[in-house]
């Protein structure tokens, strides 16, 4: 009648309790859903991508430059998620170092497309005061971001030896 209390026994045998396991396997089947969804996504762009190559003579060549620009690094980011979901999955434990490097392209891109439409914005003062300020506030973001990734390193190292 000892088995009748079902893998919620951990009288140090080794056995994982049996909601322990399930919740295992339903953080795997979400983790493998969000790949799935990442990945297409990741399709999706590169479909774009390539509709923006496609139509490069027929319309600015800079809009289409920025366009392209703006999804490879919107690719980069999903890129970055895979790469923690893998992580997360293999090691069992979330690293700070992807988050970064995440924040870190997405603030660039932002800078990127705040830079082009600065220059559209020349006749608006007040827009382009917001697009100044927004790309101070950007700027700030990404040295902070870059710090932290550089101390998060350092202190991975430091662990390693």
């Amino acid at each position: 009648m000892s088995e009748g209390s079902g893998g919620a026994n951990n009288s140090g045998s080794g056995e994982r309790p049996f909601l322990a396991t399930i919740l295992d396997y339903a953080q795997l089947v979400v983790y493998y859903g969000v790949t799935f969804i990442l990945l297409a996504t990741i399709g999706v762009l590169f479909v774009s991508v390539g509709a923006n190559l496609l139509v490069v003579f027929e319309v600015d060549p800079l809009d289409t430059a920025l366009a392209i620009l703006d999804r490879v690094l919107l690719i980069t980011i999903f890129v970055e998620l895979l790469i923690t979901v893998d992580i997360i999955v293999r090691e069992r434990t979330i690293v700070a170092e992807p988050f970064l490097l995440i924040g870190l392209v997405a603030a660039i891109r932002r800078i990127l497309l705040i830079t082009a439409e600065a220059g559209q914005s020349l006749n608006d003062p007040e827009r382009f005061l917001n697009l100044v300020t927004e790309l101070g506030v950007l700027t700030a973001l990404i040295i902070s971001l870059a710090v932290a990734l550089y101390v998060a390193r350092r202190t991975q190292r430091r662990q390693e030896d």
